[in-house]
C-alpha cells in the first residue's frame, strides 16, 4: 500500500512538472462559462438542520446561470449538473475542458465541527493551503472521491492525507492571476453588495480545480450548520442575492477582460497611420507566469517563437504573417505538436488587437 501511494504521488508530481501541460491563454472574449454545483446525488455534502449542501449549491447555480442567460446572451452557460445527480470530480473539470470554457466556477457551502461557531463567505483558487483552516476545507470538498467507483484519475490521491497536499504547492496554475482577479470580484459582491461577512480570497488544493485549463474558482457561500446562514441560503431571497452577486462579479470580469483584449469598438481599422510592418497575425500557444527561454527546444520544436508580456503574464507566439490564412496554417502545425489550444491573434502597430481589426486595417491600406 505504501509503495503504491508513493508511485501514485510520483506520477502526480510528474504531471505537475511536464512541460507540455502549458495551455494557451483563451481567446479575446469570454464566450463560455461552466457552472459547477458541488456534490449531488449520493454525495449530499455538508448537512444543515433543514437542508443539504447539494440542494443549496444547485439552487444558486441554476439562478446564477439564469442571470447570465438573460443578461449576457453572447455567453454560453454549461452546468456540470442541473439536477440532483452524482458527478465525479474529474468529470466536472473534463466538462469544462471539453467545452473550451473560458471560466469555471464551482459552488459550495461550508460547515464546521461546532454549529454556529463560524460564518461568512470565502472564495478559493487552486494553490497551497496556507493554514489548517484552508486545508480542512479542501479535505472536506475532496472527500467526494471516496464515493467514486474509479479513483485512477487521481493517481491514488488520499484526500485525508495531509502529506498528499504538499504536492499541490507545486501546481502553479497558469491562470492563477486571472483566477485571483475573479475571486476578488466575487468577494467584493458577496460582502459589499449582499452584506456577508468577508472571509477573504484563499488558496487550497481542490481536486475539482486541479485539471481545469482556464481561470477557475471555488466559492463557499456560507456555513450551512450556522442557523442564521442556513436560513438565509435556504430562502428565495438569499439564493437570488448570492446568485446575483456571482453574476455581477462574472459580468465585471468579462467586461474588463474584453476591454483589455481590445474587443470593444475602438476604431483602429480606420487609423491612417497603421504600419504594415508592425501589423501582423501570429499564433499564441502558451502562457506562463514566469519567463522562460523562447527556444524551439523549450517548446517542443515550435518554430519562430517570440515572447510578449501582456495582462500580467508572458505569452508565447509563433511566426509573423501578413494574412490570417497563413497564420491558420501555422496554427495547425503548432496544434499537431501538442498545443491543442493554440489560436490566431493579431498585432496592430505592434500592439495587441483583434483579428478582425487587423484584417480591416490591412484591407484599408490596400485601398
Amino acid at each position: 500500500m505504501i509503495q503504491r501511494k508513493i508511485f501514485g504521488f510520483g506520477v502526480l508530481l510528474l504531471f505537475f512538472l511536464l512541460p507540455q501541460l502549458v495551455f494557451a491563454q483563451k481567446g479575446e472574449k469570454i464566450q463560455t462559462i461552466v457552472i459547477d454545483a458541488g456534490h449531488g446525488g449520493k454525495d449530499t455534502g455538508a448537512l444543515g438542520k433543514v437542508t443539504t449542501e447539494k440542494a443549496l449549491n444547485l439552487a444558486v447555480a441554476l439562478k446564477f446561470g439564469k442571470y447570465i442567460k438573460e443578461n449576457l446572451p453572447d455567453v454560453k452557460v454549461i452546468y456540470t449538473r442541473s439536477t440532483d445527480k452524482f458527478v465525479e470530480l474529474s468529470e466536472r473539470a473534463a466538462i469544462a475542458n471539453r467545452n473550451n470554457a473560458d471560466v469555471f466556477i464551482s459552488i459550495h457551502c461550508n460547515s464546521t465541527e461546532k454549529a454556529n461557531s463560524a460564518y461568512g463567505a470565502e472564495t478559493f483558487v487552486m494553490g497551497e493551503s496556507k493554514n489548517e483552516k484552508n486545508l480542512a476545507v479542501a479535505k472536506k470538498e475532496n472527500a467526494s472521491i471516496l464515493l467514486e467507483d474509479n479513483t485512477d484519475a487521481y493517481d491514488n490521491f488520499d484526500p485525508n492525507s495531509t502529506e498528499a497536499y504538499i504536492l499541490f504547492s507545486l501546481s502553479q496554475s497558469l491562470y492563477q492571476s486571472q483566477s485571483l482577479d475573479l475571486a476578488g470580484k466575487v468577494q467584493q459582491q458577496f460582502c459589499g453588495k449582499v452584506g456577508r461577512h468577508d472571509r477573504g480570497v484563499q488558496q487550497a488544493g481542490f481536486l475539482v480545480l486541479w485539471k481545469t485549463a482556464m481561470p477557475s474558482i471555488l466559492v463557499e457561500l456560507g456555513f450551512i450548520n450556522n442557523t442564521k446562514e442556513e436560513q438565509f441560503l435556504n430562502s428565495e431571497k438569499g439564493q437570488n442575492q448570492m446568485a446575483l452577486a456571482l453574476y455581477r462579479a462574472f459580468a465585471e470580469y468579462k467586461r474588463e477582460f474584453e476591454a483589455e483584449n481590445h474587443t470593444g469598438d475602438k476604431p483602429v481599422a480606420d487609423d491612417p497611420a497603421v504600419n504594415r510592418d508592425n501589423t501582423y497575425f501570429s499564433v499564441q500557444f502558451a502562457s506562463r507566469d514566469k519567463k522562460v527561454a523562447s527556444t524551439a527546444k523549450t517548446f517542443k520544436g515550435v518554430k519562430e517563437v517570440e515572447m510578449y508580456e501582456y495582462n500580467g503574464a508572458y505569452r508565447y507566439i509563433s511566426g509573423r504573417f501578413s494574412t490570417k490564412t497563413e497564420a491558420m496554417k501555422r496554427q495547425k502545425e503548432v496544434r499537431a505538436l501538442g498545443y491543442k489550444d493554440a489560436f490566431v491573434i493579431a498585432f496592430i502597430n505592434g500592439e495587441r488587437g483583434t483579428v478582425k481589426q487587423a484584417e480591416e486595417a490591412l484591407k484599408n491600406l490596400k485601398k
